[in-house]
This record gives C-alpha cells, structure tokens and sequence, in this order.
C-alpha cells in the first residue's frame, strides 16, 4: 500500500479474462486494480428497509426516563419543582383563626381552591380534628384508607390514634362511632405491613373500612422496599370500591404527595396518554400546595412507575428497566447509608 493512498485488499481477478479500462458516468478513468473480479460480486437481490416499530406512549415514557437517567431526574425536581408554588393559589381559609388548631404545620398550608375536594389526601389526624376525619370517611364513602406514617418516629409524634382499642367494642370521636370488626393482622408477604377492618357510624349511616398501615417509608425519603408498594398499591385498587382513597402520612405532602403522584402518572398510561411526571407534580401541587417533598421522592415516582408498567405487562423488563433500576438502587443505598451515619 502506498501512502495516502487506498487500494483494494481483494486480489485482481487472474482468470486470464482480459479486463479493460472503464470510465464512470462522469468520465473519471476506473483502473484495474479498482476493479473487483466477478467471482467475489453476489447476484443482486432487492433491500428489505425495515421500519423500526412505532414506541407505544409506555416506551416512549420509559425511553425519556432512560435519557434524563438517576441524575437527571434529580435535577428535574431542583429545577422545575422544588420551588414551584402554583399561580393564583389563595389560602384565606388556612390563616383563619378557627382553623389554626386545625393545622398540624404552620409552613403547609392548604389552598381555598381545592381544600374541600382534597379532604381525602388529609394530614395526619389530631386529637381535635379524629371526629372530623371520620366525618369526611363516612361522607365519602370511603372503603380504604392507607397510612404512611408511625404514630411515633424518631421519639416524635406523627399521627393520632384514630383507632380504636380492638376489644373495646364502639370508640367515639364526637359524634363518631368507630369499632374493629377484625383485629389488625401482618401480611405474611409483606413486611411491615398491616391490616384492620372497621366499621364507622355517624348521622345514621354505617361505612365500612379496611385500614392498611405501612411502617417501611420514612419521614423525608423513599420506602424500603418499591415491590412491597406495589402489592399495597394493588390492595388498594382491590378494596376502594370506585370510592375515593384516603390516603395520609404526616404532613399529607411528602409520602403521600408522592404516592399520589404515582397514580396520577399512571391513570395517564394506562389511558395510552402522554404523561410527563413534571406536568403530572405541577398539577398536584395545584390541588395540594408542597406535594412531593425533594428530588428523592420525586425519583420514586419514575421508580415506582417502572415497577408497575412491567408488573401490568405494559412494559417489558429489557436492559434499560434493568440498568434504571439498578442506578436507582445503589443511589438508596448510599443514601440510606449516609442517613444513618448523621443519625449516629
């Protein structure tokens, strides 16, 4: 080979079959050394183009989470959620002086817009307001409520008992009448997570209500286990009736902004509508003030929503699922373990 110069790694054909010179179109002189012998030159066939498939809206959200990755996910939270407070959002209601024992948090305040229709996704019951949240069960007509929250974590105080003593018969909160009809009991398969039916009277009318408590996600970051929310997630889905879930943690934004979020992201892809989780926050925070606490949380949500799509069959478990959550997981871990060292 000389230099600069490319020549053809396939001998001349030496058959003794004379081979002329040709020149192209153009007239550009072709030699015979650019010139291929037959015995190397495959009959032509005609090219199949193949079209790659069409991504249905599952992959195509899948595809995006697999783009913007653990990090860049993150950063979508710190960049278009962290500080985004909805526009024309008042909360005259909240800074009434009746209201004040009312609310658990000075700095989580409730908009006037949507505090009646989001009476089911309530902060934590207090001593004063226990009756109140058995009211808005009963009025609407409530099958199941799931809580996020300990009573006690970290020595401090995260929600009232609002359940009665299990052989204490009827319990009443005011005018409320609440009694276990079957005593709370672990789920074999799922750790820290309990279960308790009840029955709560008021006004004449009598709601039926099973309680699922999960003691695996803690204050400020993602639960312990994304498998062990599925299955509570399909519980829900399997006792609520069409019927509005109440769903409550501590403040009512953090665990349970969260776990809403993955509902509502999800209703969107089952529906085969275009769902990007930042819209889907935004519109929350529109109706709960705060929902989805930090970039953490946030993560869950695309986590969560993996969980479900491959559990649904609407998603298949290929490499980029696998390498997501894998990323996901060694994230939590380190964190997890930096938590415990500022415990310590």
């Amino acid at each position: 080979m000389s230099r600069g110069r490319m020549r053809c790694s396939v001998l001349p054909d030496e058959s003794g079959s004379k081979i002329t010179d040709k020149k192209t179109r153009q007239g550009r002189l072709i030699t015979q050394e650019q010139i291929v012998g037959r015995k190397f030159i495959r009959k032509s066939k005609a090219i199949t183009t193949i079209i790659p498939a069409k991504l249905n809206v599952q992959e195509e959200w899948m595809q995006a989470a697999v783009q913007l990755g653990v990090r860049g996910i993150r950063k979508e939270f710190v960049n278009k959620i962290k500080n985004y407070i909805p526009e024309n959002v008042t909360t005259e209601a909240w800074h009434l002086e009746q209201n004040f024992d009312k609310n658990r948090f000075e700095d989580i305040k409730l908009g006037d817009k949507t505090r009646v229709k989001l009476k089911n996704a309530p902060n934590r019951p207090l001593l004063n307001t226990i009756q109140d949240f058995w009211i808005m069960a009963i009025q609407e007509e409530t099958n199941v409520i799931l809580q996020l929250c300990q009573q006690k974590e970290n020595d401090r105080e995260q929600c009232s008992d609002y359940l009665p003593n299990e052989t204490a018969g009827w319990k009443e909160y005011g005018a409320v009448r609440v009694r276990i009809t079957e005593p709370t009991s672990g789920i074999v398969t799922l750790k820290k997570v309990t279960r308790t039916k009840i029955e709560a009277s008021y006004s004449d009318k009598i709601q039926k209500v099973v309680h699922i408590a999960y003691a695996g996600w803690p204050d400020h970051f993602v639960p312990d286990s994304a498998s062990t929310c599925r299955e509570i997630y399909s519980m829900l889905h399997k006792y609520y009736g069409r019927k509005p879930i109440i769903v409550h943690c501590s403040a009512g934004i953090g665990r349970t902004g969260t776990f809403v979020a993955v509902e509502l992201a999800m209703a969107k892809l089952r529906n085969n509508e275009t769902c990007i989780v930042v819209d889907v926050t935004k519109k929350l925070r529109e109706q709960r003030l705060h929902a989805v606490q930090n970039d953490l949380q946030y993560l869950f949500i695309y986590r969560m929503m993996v969980e479900l799509l491959i559990e649904e069959g609407l998603l298949s478990r290929d490499q980029y699922a696998i390498d997501f959550l894998k990323d996901y997981d060694s994230l939590i871990t380190r964190k997890k373990k930096e938590r415990i060292l500022k415990d310590d």
